[in-house]
């Protein structure tokens, strides 16, 4: 294990913990809540690889779960996340040397699967009444209305389009894989949850509504790891990735 990326796993993995943390939209339907930790979950990722991806992810998402009092999140949030980080570097360093045209095709149905999910259950489940925490500025409710997704999930959309639109493949696999470790994150929370029910730990959630949350963690953080992964790419000495 080279020293360059226990360092960077632990630099990662304190910003992971901070962009966690910095702004946190609580969610009673789930007793979850929206963060922006994704942006750099996956800028860990495409910058250090799958195991500074995969320690700053799990390690630095778990952490703010129980500093923000999500404890019981913590022990899925952990694996989760750290699969999530793993899976964007991955699919990243092995799907970029790849010459496959419908690359961009398969990056612009992906997109749009994320909008229209995002778009359909937030409206329906995920409106009304939501509490907002900002570190160190206090807790606030803020009513959110039908519409409000609509806007977000255009604003989240527009950089990975943008991506997408200008034809570029290299582009387009960047997009591909950190929406599909997305997918990842999507699918381990609503399982964790549909377990934490089960065993009773839980049983009053709907781990349904968990999803659209965490599409929009996604999708935004996508929106902001891809460019400044960009304007930090070609200063930054990316370590080599086994096959």
């Amino acid at each position: 294990m080279k020293s360059s990326n226990v360092a960077l796993a632990v630099v990662f993995t304190a910003l992971v913990t901070a962009a966690t943390m910095v702004l946190s939209v609580y969610f009673p339907l789930t007793r979850g809540y929206f963060n922006l930790g994704e942006t750099m979950v996956y800028l860990a990722a495409l910058v250090g690889g799958p195991f500074v991806g995969a320690v700053a992810g799990g390690v630095g998402s778990a952490v703010a779960d129980i500093l923000l009092g999500y404890t019981v999140f913590a022990p899925g949030t952990l694996v989760i996340k750290a699969a999530e980080g793993a899976v964007a570097a991955l699919l990243y360093r092995r799907l970029r040397r790849l010459d496959i045209p419908g690359a961009l095709i398969l990056s612009a149905i992906m997109l749009g699967v994320y909008f229209g999910i995002l778009v359909s259950v937030g409206i329906f489940l995920m409106s009304g009444l939501v509490e907002v925490t900002v570190y160190a500025a206090g807790t606030f409710q803020l009513l959110v209305s039908p519409f409000t997704w609509v806007v977000l999930a255009l604003l989240g959309s527009a950089v990975p389009a943008y991506y997408v639109f200008r034809r570029k493949e290299l582009e387009a696999w960047l997009v591909i894989s950190l929406l599909a470790a997305g997918l990842v994150m999507v699918t381990g929370y609503f399982l964790y949850e549909l377990l934490a029910v089960a065993l009773g730990i839980l049983p009053d959630i709907v781990p349904v509504a968990e999803i659209p949350l965490n599409i929009g963690q996604a999708v935004v953080g996508s929106a902001i790891a891809i460019p400044v992964y960009k304007a930090v790419r070609s200063r930054i000495r990316l370590p080599t990735v086994s096959r």
